[in-house]
C-alpha cells in the first residue's frame, strides 16, 4: 500500500494505491472515509493518477455525502463501523450514499442508501435481511425436515417475523412455525436447532421429558447449538 495525492481545483485529494490481481483500477471509499484505489501491478502508475484525477468530482461528493450523513446518524445500534453477523460470519457495517443495494466485500458489508434517518435505516436493514432469510431458511428446512418426517411431522409453512424474546414457535394445529429474524445472525447449526425444535412440537407439543430425549436422539449436541446460540448471536439489529 502506498499513499498518494492529487489535486482538484485547489482541494487536495488523499488516496491509498493496493497494487492486487485485479482486470481493471477501481476505486472506493472506505468506511473510515478513505479513498482507496485497486489497480494490477502492471498498471501505469501515470494511468492510475489519470484515473483517479478523472474521478475527483465523485470522490469530493460523495466524501461530502458520507460527511453529511453521519452528522444525522445519533448513537444507536445500527452505524457505520458496527459489527454485524450474518450466518455466523462477523462483518464490519460500511453506510454508504448512493442508489440502494446491499453487497459483501471481504469482511465488510455495505449497505448503500439513500435514507438517513435512524428507524428508516433499521428498516432499510431488516428488510434486506428478509429477504436473505426467506431461501435460506427454506433451504436448512429442507435439510432438518428428514429427520422428523418419520415422526408424522407435516411440512410446515415457515414464517419469518422479526422478535425480541424468543428464536421460533409453533402452531400444531395450523401446520406453521414461525422463525426469528434474527437466527439470521446465527450459524446455520444454530438454526438447524431451532427448526428442529419447533417440528418436535408437532410431536411432543409441550417441553416435557420425552420432547427433549427425542430432541437428543436426533440431535445429540443440541445444547452446545442452544448454548452457541444464546450467548454469541444474543444481541439483535
Amino acid at each position: 500500500m502506498s499513499l498518494h495525492t492529487i489535486e482538484y481545483q485547489g482541494v487536495g485529494i488523499e488516496y491509498e494505491l493496493l497494487r492486487k490481481d485485479v482486470k481493471y483500477i477501481n476505486l472506493r471509499v472506505n468506511k473510515q472515509g478513505r479513498v482507496v484505489v485497486s489497480a494490477g501491478k502492471k498498471v501505469p502508475f501515470s494511468v492510475i493518477e489519470e484515473f483517479v484525477q478523472s474521478k475527483s468530482i465523485w470522490i469530493i461528493t460523495h466524501l461530502a455525502e458520507m460527511e453529511k450523513l453521519r452528522s444525522h446518524l445519533p448513537d444507536s445500534t445500527l452505524f457505520t463501523g458496527k459489527t454485524v453477523y450474518f450466518l455466523g460470519q462477523p462483518y464490519q457495517l460500511s453506510l454508504e450514499q448512493g442508489a440502494p443495494y446491499f453487497a459483501f466485500e471481504g469482511d465488510t458489508l455495505h449497505m448503500v442508501t439513500s435514507l438517513s434517518e435512524q428507524t428508516e435505516l433499521r428498516q432499510a436493514y431488516l428488510s434486506w435481511l428478509k429477504t436473505q432469510a426467506v431461501p435460506k431458511f427454506s433451504e436448512i428446512l429442507s435439510r432438518i425436515y428428514p429427520l422428523a418426517e418419520p415422526y408424522s411431522v407435516p411440512f410446515p409453512v415457515v414464517k419469518i417475523r422479526n422478535m425480541r424474546s424468543i428464536w421460533g414457535s409453533c402452531t400444531a394445529a395450523g401446520g406453521n412455525i414461525r422463525l426469528n429474524l434474527q437466527l439470521m445472525k446465527a450459524d446455520e447449526g444454530c438454526i438447524e436447532q431451532v427448526i428442529l425444535h419447533e417440528l418436535l412440537h408437532f410431536v411432543h407439543p409441550n417441553h416435557n421429558p420425552a420432547f427433549y430425549a427425542l430432541l437428543t436422539q436426533l440431535m445429540p449436541d443440541w445444547k452446545e447449538r442452544k448454548q452457541r446460540l444464546e450467548t454469541k448471536y444474543k444481541d439483535g439489529i
